[in-house]
C-alpha cells in the first residue's frame, strides 16, 4: 500500500475512534432519534391538545351574542362560561391575576355593526387559541345576522358550512401526500445535513488548531505528509458524522413507516397519523450521497481555515465566510419549498455551495429528476476535488505557520507553490 494512503487511514482511524468513545458522542447519537420520535409525536400532542381546558369569561352587553360564543366554545372544549354584562373590566383582570380564568371576551352592543369585540387574557398571545376564538365569534355573528334574515337552521347550516379544502403534494403522480408534511420532511433533512456538516466541519477545524496551539503538529509534520494528515483528519471525522446521520435516518425512516403506532403509544389516534409521508430508501441514499460530498466540500475549507490561523479566538472571525454560504443555502429552503420544479430551485441546486442541502429537499419534494440529481452530484464531485486540492495546499503551508493571518496575496502564493 503507498505509504501516504496508508497514513491517510491510520489518521483517520484515530480521529475516528477518538470521536466514537466520546460520551457526548454517544449521548448525542441516542438523542438523535429521540430527537426524531419527537418531531413525529410533539406536533401531533399539540394540535390535539391546543385550546383544550382554557378558562374564558364572556361579558355579553349585545344581549344575544354570548349565548352563541359559549356554545362555539364549549364544542371546542373551553371552559367557557357568562358573567354579568355590569361586570367590570379590572374585576376580571383581578382573576387572570390570581389565576382565576385565562381571560374574558367583552362582546359590546354595536358588535354586529362594527363594536370592537375584545378578548383580553394570559393566553392572548397564542396562535392557536386566538384562531379559534376569531372562528367561534365570526360563526355566532354569521349565525346572529343569517337569523335576522328569516332563514330556517337548514339553510343556516347549509350556508356556514366551510367549504372542504385540502393540499396535496403531487409532481404528476396518481398518489400524494400532504402538502405540509412534504414540506416538513424536506425541511427536517435540510436541516440536519446543514447542522452536521456544520457541526462536523468546525470539529475538524478546532482539532487543527489545537494541535497548532499545542505544537502537536510539529511532531506529527515530521511523521505524516501535510495532505495526508488532512485528508486523514476529513476522513475520520467524516466517517463519524456519516455513522451517527446514518442511525438517525434509519430511525427517522422506521418512525415514518410506522408512524400509526409510534403515535399511538402517545395516545393519538385519526387524521393526526396520516400527516408525513414515509422516507424511501433512495430519498435515504441521496441525503446520504450529498452529505458525504457536502461534508469534503466545507471541511475541506474549514481544514484550510484551521491552517491558516494560530488560535481559536482567530476562528471565530475566519470560519465566518464559511459558514456564511451554508447559511445562504439556508435561507433559501422557502424558495425551493414554494417551488421545487423552478428555475430559481434548478439552478441553486445545481451549484455546488448549496446542492448538498438543497438538493435533497427538491428531490423529495418531487422537483428533480435522476439525471438532474446525477448531474448535481458531478458538479460536486469535481468541485470537491478542486476544494480539497487547493485546501491541501493551504494546509501544507499554514500548519507551520504561526503569528498573523495570512494575507489574501500570501494566500494566492501558497496555492500557486
Amino acid at each position: 500500500m503507498n505509504p501516504g494512503i496508508r497514513d491517510t487511514f491510520v489518521i483517520a482511524r484515530r480521529e475516528f475512534l477518538e470521536r466514537v468513545k466520546s460520551k457526548w458522542y454517544a449521548a448525542m447519537t441516542v438523542l438523535g432519534p429521540v430527537f426524531m420520535i419527537a418531531l413525529l409525536v410533539i406536533p401531533a400532542l399539540i394540535a390535539a391538545k391546543t385550546g383544550k381546558g382554557a378558562r374564558v369569561e364572556v361579558i355579553d352587553k349585545s344581549g344575544f351574542l354570548g349565548e352563541k360564543v359559549i356554545k362555539a366554545g364549549t364544542e371546542i372544549g373551553w371552559n367557557i362560561t357568562a358573567v354579568p354584562a355590569d361586570t367590570t373590566d379590572d374585576a376580571e383582570l383581578a382573576r387572570i391575576k390570581n389565576d382565576s380564568i385565562n381571560g374574558f371576551l367583552v362582546i359590546p352592543p354595536d358588535a354586529l355593526t362594527g363594536g370592537e369585540i375584545l378578548y383580553r387574557g394570559d393566553n392572548a398571545a397564542g396562535q392557536v387559541f386566538v384562531a379559534q376564538l376569531q372562528a367561534s365569534i365570526r360563526a355566532a355573528v354569521l349565525t346572529v345576522r343569517l337569523e335576522k334574515l328569516n332563514l330556517s337552521a337548514l339553510e343556516i347550516v347549509a350556508l356556514m358550512t366551510p367549504a372542504n379544502i385540502s393540499a396535496k403534494h403531487t409532481t404528476g403522480e396518481a398518489t400524494s401526500t400532504s402538502g405540509m408534511g412534504s414540506f416538513l420532511i424536506a425541511y427536517i433533512l435540510a436541516f440536519i445535513l446543514y447542522m452536521v456538516i456544520t457541526l462536523y466541519g468546525v470539529a475538524v477545524m478546532r482539532s487543527i488548531v489545537q494541535e497548532k496551539t499545542s505544537r502537536v503538529m510539529e511532531f506529527m509534520v515530521a511523521a505524516v505528509k501535510p495532505q495526508s494528515l488532512m485528508s486523514g483528519k476529513i476522513l475520520g471525522v467524516g466517517s463519524a458524522a456519516m455513522l451517527q446521520l446514518t442511525i438517525w435516518l434509519a430511525v427517522g425512516a422506521l418512525a415514518l413507516a410506522h408512524r400509526e403506532m409510534v403515535l399511538g403509544w402517545f395516545g393519538i389516534h385519526g387524521a393526526g397519523a396520516a400527516e408525513l409521508p414515509p422516507l424511501a430508501f433512495a430519498e435515504v441514499s441521496i441525503v446520504l450521497v450529498f452529505f458525504v460530498l457536502g461534508f469534503f466540500f466545507y471541511s475541506s475549507m474549514y481544514a484550510a481555515v484551521g491552517a491558516m490561523v494560530s488560535s481559536e479566538q482567530d476562528t471565530q472571525q475566519v470560519q465566518m465566510p464559511v459558514t456564511m454560504l451554508l447559511v445562504i443555502g439556508v435561507m433559501c429552503l422557502q424558495v425551493v419549498s414554494n417551488a421545487p420544479r423552478g428555475s430559481t430551485a434548478s439552478i441553486m441546486t445545481m451549484v455546488p455551495l448549496w446542492s448538498p442541502i438543497l438538493m435533497p429537499m427538491r428531490y423529495v419534494l418531487g422537483g428533480a429528476t435522476g439525471t438532474e440529481v446525477l448531474i448535481s452530484i458531478a458538479i460536486l464531485v469535481v468541485t470537491t476535488l478542486l476544494v480539497t486540492r487547493a485546501a491541501a495546499k493551504i494546509y501544507r503551508v499554514g500548519v507551520l505557520m504561526y503569528g498573523k493571518r495570512p494575507s489574501i496575496r500570501e494566500l494566492i502564493r501558497w496555492l500557486r507553490y
